[in-house]
C-alpha cells in the first residue's frame, strides 16, 4: 500500500492483482463443488419421486389384487397400452412426481408421460410370480427406473436410478 504525502493510502496495481488472483482461484475451486452438490441434489429428487412412485404402485396393487399394472414401457410406441402414469394418476395426484429434475428437457416426461422407464413384464402379474422374482427374488424385480443416465454418464454406476419390487431405491443394480 502506498501512503501519499497529502495521507492518502491507495493499493498498488501488484496487491491489487495479488487479491483478484486469489478470489479467482476461491471461485474455480468452489464452482465445481456447488455443480456437484446441486447435481446431487437432483438426485435425491428423483430418488424422492421414485419413492412416492413406489407408494403411488403399493396402493395401486393394494386396490388390484397385487396384480402390477398392465402398463407400456414405451407409451409412444407402444400405443395399444396405457403409460404407467395413466395407472398411477389417482394415486399421485399430480403427474409432475413422474418427472426426474435430471430429464433436462422433459424430453421423456412430454413423450412417454413419465421420465421413469416401466418394467412392462410385470404388467398383469404378481410380483412374486414372475420369473424374475422366481428366478431372483422379490427383492431383484425393477419396477421403475430412469430412461437414461440422467445423473452422470452413461455406464456408470449412480447415473440411473431404480425403483425395485421391495421399495428399495438405488442408483445400481442389486446382487
Amino acid at each position: 500500500m502506498i501512503k501519499y504525502k497529502n495521507g492518502c493510502r491507495a493499493f498498488t496495481l501488484v496487491e491489487l492483482l495479488v487479491v483478484i488472483s486469489i478470489i479467482a482461484l476461491l471461485l474455480g475451486v468452489l464452482v465445481p463443488a456447488a455443480n456437484k452438490a446441486r447435481n446431487y441434489a437432483k438426485k435425491v429428487v428423483c430418488r424422492t419421486s421414485l419413492y412416492n412412485c413406489g407408494l403411488a404402485v403399493r396402493m395401486y396393487l393394494d386396490d388390484n389384487k397385487q396384480y402390477m399394472p398392465p402398463a407400456a414401457q414405451l407409451p409412444s410406441v407402444n400405443v395399444t397400452k396405457r403409460p404407467i402414469a395413466d395407472y398411477l394418476a389417482s394415486y399421485i395426484g399430480d403427474k409432475k412426481a413422474l418427472k426426474c429434475p435430471g430429464d433436462k428437457q422433459q424430453k421423456f416426461f412430454l413423450q412417454e408421460g413419465s421420465s421413469y422407464e416401466y418394467n412392462m413384464s410385470l404388467g398383469d402379474q404378481r410380483v412374486e410370480k414372475t420369473f424374475l422374482a422366481e428366478r431372483h427374488g422379490v427383492s431383484q424385480v425393477n419396477v421403475l427406473n430412469d430412461y437414461e443416465s440422467f445423473h452422470g454418464k452413461k455406464g456408470v454406476v449412480g447415473s440411473v436410478n431404480y425403483l425395485y419390487a421391495d421399495s428399495y431405491i438405488g442408483d445400481r443394480s442389486r446382487k
